[in-house]
C-alpha cells in the first residue's frame, strides 16, 4: 500500500483569472517532489525537494495569499505575484520581454527568467 498526497496549486491572475503558475508538490513516503510551470520556465518533471520547503510553498500558494509567505517558497518568478502591488499575473498580462523580465499591468518590472542574461 502507497501512502502519498498530491496537491494541485495554481494562483489565478488578478486581471483574467487564468492560473498564473501550474504548482504539484507530491508527497511518498515522506518524501516531496516538486513540479513547477510559471511565467519564468519550470523545471520539466520535476525535482525532490526538502520537506521544510514544501510546507513553505502549500503555505505560500493556498489562500489567503501574502508577500512575506510568497517570497519564503522561493521561485525565481513568485509564480507571477507582482511584489509591488501584491497581486497575480499571468505571462499575458506581466507583458514578457524577450529580455526574460516583464511589467505589471501597474507598470512594475520585474525580472522572471532566472537563466536570462546579457550575451
Amino acid at each position: 500500500m502507497t501512502k502519498s498526497q498530491k496537491h494541485a496549486l495554481a494562483p489565478r491572475c488578478d486581471n483574467c483569472d487564468t492560473p498564473t503558475a501550474q504548482i504539484t508538490l507530491t508527497e511518498k513516503f515522506g518524501k516531496w517532489h516538486l513540479q513547477y510551470k510559471g511565467p519564468g520556465g519550470e523545471n520539466g518533471r520535476g525535482d525532490e525537494i526538502p520537506a521544510k520547503r514544501a510546507h513553505a510553498i502549500l503555505a505560500a500558494f493556498t489562500p489567503p495569499y501574502n508577500l512575506s509567505q510568497i517570497r519564503a517558497a522561493n521561485f525565481y518568478d513568485d509564480a507571477g505575484f507582482c511584489t509591488t502591488c501584491e497581486r497575480f499575473y499571468c505571462q499575458t498580462h506581466w507583458n514578457m520581454t524577450n529580455t526574460g523580465g516583464g511589467w505589471c499591468p501597474e507598470g512594475h518590472f520585474k525580472s522572471l527568467d532566472p537563466h536570462w542574461s546579457p550575451e
